[in-house]
């Protein structure tokens, strides 16, 4: 049996274990606090769906910001739930919660308004986890009919959501699950809601329209804005370069791990052009995209002993709040 020098039980729990969750979990709620406080909201003019538009401002800011804040927070414990389940993280300690904390906090498309990126992260990870339980099962017609509910119902009120609808049968390939009776489930599942709504009265037909891209970027200093985008896209690079470096050691691990991964990278890549080619609407895509590099840096630091680990993993998380600091500072000077 290996023995664990002091030094690597105290790297364990400054990158894996309490203190990592302890400390990011400070980090986080420090950046959001900001972000209430000190920075303007980027919330978009409106929430647009196929038949359903919501208010700009339902509910006072800062009750706004709480309610999307507990939202995080569960976002971050469903992701640590079904990666104990699931293992697409190869490990079940606090490497993906921190991950996750600081860099969801770190950027105020996600934090400063309650709205879709959240909301759209939370189903998307109640999605996910309902395509991995389903993984190779002989009957999948519930699982599909589901997914596909919700993704329905996301549309009425965000049309984001129609990308996610292209998305999972994708995922269902993947899984091994995409067959006639499958896809047939799926179409229900896709229909339903709008049958019902219209049935009930809560919709007519006059209230459908195309989709349509937002007319205007949320209202922000032009350079306040840019560094968003530069957060951004540097998560961007991050993620990619820790794809590369993971990919390897991935695919000659288990194959279900290995599709699991596959999934959520799947899920990344679509988020990350959609904010490019959906630029007005950016934030409802980003909240996701933020879960799957943070899936990326969680298994590069999860399958390989690297000394000083906490160090690396640290310096690397600092640098998405030293960006946060230049936000803060260019939005106070503005």
């Amino acid at each position: 049996m290996e023995t664990v020098t002091p030094e690597q039980e105290n790297d364990n729990y400054l990158t894996a274990g309490p203190g990592s969750m302890i400390v990011g979990s400070i980090a986080a709620i420090i950046m959001i606090a900001a972000t209430l406080l000190f920075m303007p909201s980027l919330r978009p003019e409106g929430e647009f769906g196929l038949c359903i538009t919501l208010p700009t401002n339902p509910l006072p800011t800062a009750i706004a910001c709480g309610i999307n804040t507990l939202l995080i927070a569960l976002a971050i414990f469903l992701a640590f739930i079904f990666n104990k389940k699931h293992s697409f993280v190869k490990s079940t300690e606090a490497l993906l919660p921190t991950a996750m904390a600081v860099i969801l906090a770190s950027n105020p498309v996600n934090t400063s308004y309650l709205g879709s990126p959240v909301i759209m992260l939370i189903v998307n990870l109640i999605c996910l986890d309902i395509m991995m339980k389903a993984y190779n099962a002989e009957n999948a017609t519930t699982s599909m009919f589901a997914v596909a509910t919700y993704l329905s119902l996301g549309s009425m009120v965000q049309y984001a959501f129609l990308v996610l609808i292209i998305v999972y049968p994708i995922m269902a390939i993947m899984t091994k699950v995409c067959r006639i009776k499958e896809i047939v489930a799926y179409f229900m599942g896709l229909i339903a809601p709008y049958w019902v709504a219209l049935g009930f009265g809560f919709i007519s037909f006059s209230d459908f329209r195309m989709p349509q891209f937002l007319a205007d970027l949320p209202n922000a200093d032009g350079n306040y804005l840019l560094m968003v985008f530069v957060s951004l896209c540097t998560l961007a690079l991050v993620g990619l370069m820790m794809m590369l470096n993971n990919a390897m050691l991935i695919y000659a691990g288990n194959m279900r791990v290995r599709t699991f991964n596959n999934m959520i990278n799947l899920l990344g890549f679509t988020c990350g052009i959609f904010m490019l080619a959906d630029f007005d609407n950016f934030g409802a895509y980003a909240s996701s995209f933020c879960f799957a590099v943070s899936v990326q840096i969680s298994n590069f630091f999860a399958m390989r002993r690297i000394p000083q680990s906490p160090v690396w993993f640290w310096g690397l998380l600092s640098l998405f709040m030293a960006l946060f600091i230049f936000m803060l500072v260019e939005s106070l000077i503005a």
